[in-house]
């Protein structure tokens, strides 16, 4: 997809950045940047896009970005304008703060391999999270040396962690010209907002400025899926989260996700998630 360059200033405090957000729910554009990006969400939901891998987001969510990474964390509906808070920690820094042969020395051999990973995004799951967490917490109180420190011990961490997992595939390239980002950002926008109604690609090319077939090639070059895929991605995803979190019925699931055919949801559901809805809610 194609993002926003983001600039991000260094401070006269430290060689990197860490900084907490509270929100009343995330919505920046997809956007990218030349630093390396960790990311906890310490709450909040909704959906999660880097590269292109597109999955839920919930409390605890922890992401390491490489440089030039697109990236997105959009909040569910519920969190847009009904009091709940959206909670977020990231650290920030550029691939040479300390220096162009830093991670280069032999000590540093497993972090540079974790920060090499990072230029496909990688999540952490389990324990790994719940250790991270309490750091960068931590990183938070912290000035000065320790704070530097602590930084390296935590990559160090990470990068021994077995609780690790892949986001973009390894064939996605990354489209970082800020030329037309604008036209990419409505789609994804005009999706989120509309998923649970009706979603048509002829709307989202004339939001785009391109023709139909011209949008279908455009859309498909740059997210590795069609823009049904990416529709009906974003619309199993709200189901599972009802699924899990509800006692709906399938019926009223179907409907409530965008879908006006229980045949066709149930089809969808099972080519996504590879079980049924009530196989995957027997699952939880």
């Amino acid at each position: 997809m194609r993002a926003l360059l983001e600039k991000i200033t260094a401070t006269e405090q430290g060689s990197f950045s860490i900084r907490e957000f509270k929100l009343p729910f995330f919505d920046a554009p997809l956007h990218f940047h030349p630093e390396i990006e960790l990311t906890l969400i310490v709450t909040g939901r909704g959906k999660r896009i880097v590269g292109d891998s597109i999955a839920d987001f919930g409390d605890g969510d922890l992401a390491l970005l490489g440089s030039d990474l697109p990236h997105y964390w959009h909040s569910d509906k519920q969190y847009q304008g009904h009091g709940l808070r959206a909670h977020a920690i990231v650290i920030q820094f550029s691939p040479q703060f300390l220096g162009p042969y830093f991670f280069a020395a032999p000590e540093m051999t497993n972090i540079r391999k974790l920060l090499d990973k990072a230029q496909q995004g990688l999540t952490f799951h389990n324990s790994t999270r719940t250790e991270t967490a309490g750091r960068m917490q931590n990183l938070l109180q912290l000035n000065g040396a320790k704070r530097l420190f602590e930084l390296l011990a935590l990559l160090d961490f990470l990068a021994g962690s077995p609780e690790q997992q892949q986001l973009a595939s390894a064939g996605f390239s990354q489209y970082t010209n800020t030329h037309d980002s604008e036209r990419i950002n409505n789609v994804c926008q005009y999706v989120f907002n509309s998923f649970t109604e009706e979603v048509t690609i002829t709307h989202a090319a004339a939001l785009a400025h391109l023709s139909v077939p011209a949008f279908c090639y455009y859309f498909k070059k740059r997210t590795r899926r069609s823009f049904s895929q990416f529709v009906n991605e974003i619309r199993i995803g709200h189901a599972c989260k009802l699924l899990i979190e509800t006692n709906r019925t399938i019926s009223d699931i179907c409907f409530a996700s965008g879908y006006r055919n229980l045949s066709n949801f149930n089809r969808r559901f099972k080519e996504i998630k590879h079980a049924s809805p009530l196989e995957y809610r027997r699952q939880f």
